[in-house]
């Protein structure tokens, strides 16, 4: 492979991710032709069952309650973050007020690069040390407030990552016990390579009802047909989504692909299933 063709690719790939963070998601007019109005209309909100209804183990702490399913995990440890205040060497992304995240105990899946975590953000808090955050937000306002609107190539997204967001797929609109988000399968990196069990994972972005706190979460999920991990020497499974190492012109085509074939995938035939991750986040109560 050429080298020096490489190395611009990776360059001008960074560049792109780069827009997706150093600017929040905003919402994209409508016209714009990122997902078809039509296949959002499928994503009108799933009403949560009441807590009573669930079965699994109860984590009820600080602010929040929730129930993690026996097939997502036995249990949850809490940690409070500090917050970080502005300064003259800080990225707007890294300023944030104190929270909490709770990190499942005994999730079916290890070794993955991100942690299966749930984060909770005071929102005025936030907005009194961080004012750019307003603009994600406000997006996430704007695609629950108008479900038959396209979305944009970029969802709002927190925690916020030194990386960009791929792609995206499988969105589903969620209500919890007391709010609702937007739900789905997506990938971060600061180079090309393909979609892998190592990189996915499940999140979901949502606001309380008060409006008064934004609710993430982070479950890595695994699929049969991705490869393990994003090295060029992993083996792809036979119904596996190739990627193109010697032509990064190639890689959008690529994150379209794995998309439509994620999209087409049953909800329970990932690992750990898209059902019981949903019902974990459908349980969350905001106090």
């Amino acid at each position: 492979m050429n080298r020096n063709i490489l190395g611009l690719a990776i360059i001008f790939f960074l560049i792109s991710l780069a827009c997706g963070i150093v600017t929040p998601p905003t919402p994209i007019q409508p016209g714009v032709e990122t997902i078809v109005a039509a296949t959002f209309q499928a994503l009108t909100a799933v009403p949560p069952p009441t807590q009573t209804a669930l079965s699994g183990t109860l984590v009820s702490v600080n602010n929040i309650s929730f129930t993690i399913p026996a097939e997502i995990g036995s249990g949850s440890q809490v940690e409070t973050i500090a917050a970080v205040s502005p300064s003259d060497d800080m990225p707007w992304w890294g300023i944030a007020p104190s929270y909490h995240k709770y990190i499942i105990q005994g999730y079916p899946l290890s070794g993955t690069f991100h942690t299966q975590t749930i984060y909770v953000y005071p929102i005025n808090e936030y907005l009194q040390v961080n004012a750019e955050m307003a603009k994600l937000f406000d997006g996430l306002k704007t695609i629950l407030n108008s479900p038959s609107q396209p979305l944009p190539d970029n969802l709002p997204f927190l925690p916020a990552f030194n990386a960009g967001q791929m792609f995206h797929s499988n969105e589903l609109t969620l209500k919890f016990q007391n709010g609702q988000g937007i739900r789905f399968l997506t990938q971060y990196g600061q180079a090309p390579y393909p979609v892998n069990n190592n990189g996915l994972f499940y999140t979901f972005q949502g606001l309380t009802d008060d409006g008064m706190y934004y609710v993430a979460a982070i479950l890595p999920v695994n699929a049969s047909f991705l490869p393990a991990d994003g090295s060029p020497d992993t083996p792809l499974p036979a119904d596996g989504v190739p990627f193109d190492w010697e032509n990064f012109e190639n890689t959008d085509k690529h994150f379209e692909q794995a998309r439509q074939k994620l999209n087409s995938t049953d909800a329970n035939a990932f690992t750990p299933t898209l059902t019981k991750l949903d019902e974990l986040i459908q349980s969350i109560m905001i106090k």
